[in-house]
């Protein structure tokens, strides 16, 4: 079949999309890693200005805008997330951040139908999947299609947008199985990752919560080292007895094996990596498919744009607060918030870039003076450990002298 050759060209912008991600919205107070939803709709709120009012406005929130994943329930993090569960925690969450939804229903408002919310679900707020969560922030923003989830991505004409969780071996989950049945209710079908962080993790969280917002996380650790000691113990106990009697003894649904897992778990416990990592199935993606001339992605907070033959991609960064380290502990800056902004015309993408700017002060009280604080707690929880191992091993001891 003869093909007719032809020259895309992009004409002038119709429609401005706005992309962020990584701002992980939590319940409110010092664990909350965004405290700044009063700045953020601020921010939202300049998209009204009138060199705006001749395109269509798209807000694109890319994942992890809520971080429901580490709201406890009943200060507790249960495995089994039924619809219900994770109604209650969205509903935490936005008591925690009235601007936030009061900015996007003062634009949905003042815009109408020239305005959208568009929600891609990322490893902090997996609860998006469930349609009655879906219903409930439509509740809070207007009661319409102009507030659209997307599950894990979605295209707009020649761009896609993805949190990036998929990508990364630790927190990728089957798409076309979100939910799994357990006694009789659907659950969310959380990541291995994710549920060993929902174990080993969260129960530290009123420790570490500070911590886990520091960069380099290397460095954090050396300086520290006590942190690395017990988050270790703490990993390592999980995955040689924890995770197995779990397995083999309540069949939890959530946890399951697989090559991936296992491979994980050895290499990042080898290696001592803590990070969040995306392997190069993007890269790859980007220059053997020339479906979409943009691809725009979160997840490992932190901000770039790459080319490859006209395609780009764009790493939006993260909103959530976090902190640089100096060399030795003393000093932490406040990192930069960054988001995107994509310009189209039609389908066609015409130019993306990202805006950088300083980041708000943490309201007072909600972020220790100094890294070192926690070291008195830190040697507490490692004695309370031993002691509680040596106890363990007694008692196991014991067992089996009774068994002989």
């Amino acid at each position: 079949m003869a093909r007719t050759p032809r020259i895309r060209t992009r004409g002038r912008p119709d429609r401005l999309v706005v992309v962020m991600s990584d701002i992980e919205m939590g319940a409110g107070g010092a664990i909350d890693d965004f405290p700044n939803s009063p700045w953020l709709g601020d921010v939202l709120r300049r998209y009204l200005d009138p060199r705006f009012e001749d395109v269509h406005l798209d807000f694109v929130f890319n994942g992890d805008t809520f971080d429901t994943f580490k709201t406890s329930h009943r200060d507790a993090w249960p495995h089994h997330v039924t619809a219900e569960l994770a109604v209650a925690k969205m509903a935490r969450v936005a008591d925690a951040h009235p601007a936030f939804f009061a900015a996007l229903r003062d634009i949905l408002a003042r815009r109408g139908a020239r305005a959208s919310v568009q929600f891609v679900a990322g490893n902090h707020d997996l609860e998006l999947l469930f349609p009655e969560v879906q219903e409930a922030v439509r509740g809070l923003l207007v009661p319409d299609e102009r507030v659209r989830f997307h599950g894990h991505g979605f295209e707009l004409g020649r761009a896609w947008f993805e949190h990036g969780s998929q990508l990364d071996p630790l927190f990728r989950v089957d798409p076309e199985v979100p939910f799994l049945e357990h006694e009789g209710q659907p659950i969310l079908n959380l990541a291995w990752a994710s549920v060993a962080l929902l174990d080993v993790a969260m129960p530290l969280q009123w420790l570490l919560h500070h911590h886990d917002r520091l960069k380099p996380k290397k460095l954090v650790l050396d300086l520290v080292p006590e942190v690395r000691e017990l988050l270790t113990s703490r990993a390592w106990s999980y995955w040689t007895r924890d995770f197995w009697r779990d397995y083999f003894g309540t069949k939890n649904p959530v946890k399951r094996i697989s090559w991936t897992m296992l491979k994980e778990v050895v290499w990042r416990m080898a290696a001592g990596e803590v990070d969040v990592s995306m392997d190069d199935d993007f890269q790859r993606q980007v220059q053997e498919d020339d479906s979409y001339d943009l691809r725009v992605v979160g997840h490992v907070h932190e901000p770039g744009w790459w080319s490859f033959s006209g395609r780009r991609v764009l790493r939006t960064g993260a909103l959530r607060d976090e902190f640089s380290l100096d060399r030795e502990g003393l000093v932490q800056t406040a990192v930069n918030k960054t988001w995107g902004e994509v310009w189209m015309s039609g389908d066609e993408v015409v130019r993306a870039y990202l805006v950088d700017e300083a980041a708000p002060p943490r309201p007072p009280g909600t972020m220790p003076l100094s890294i070192f604080d926690v070291l008195p707690n830190v040697r507490a929880q490692l004695r309370n450990d031993a002691a509680t191992d040596e106890e363990r091993k007694a008692w196991e001891a014991q067992e089996h002298e009774e068994r002989r």
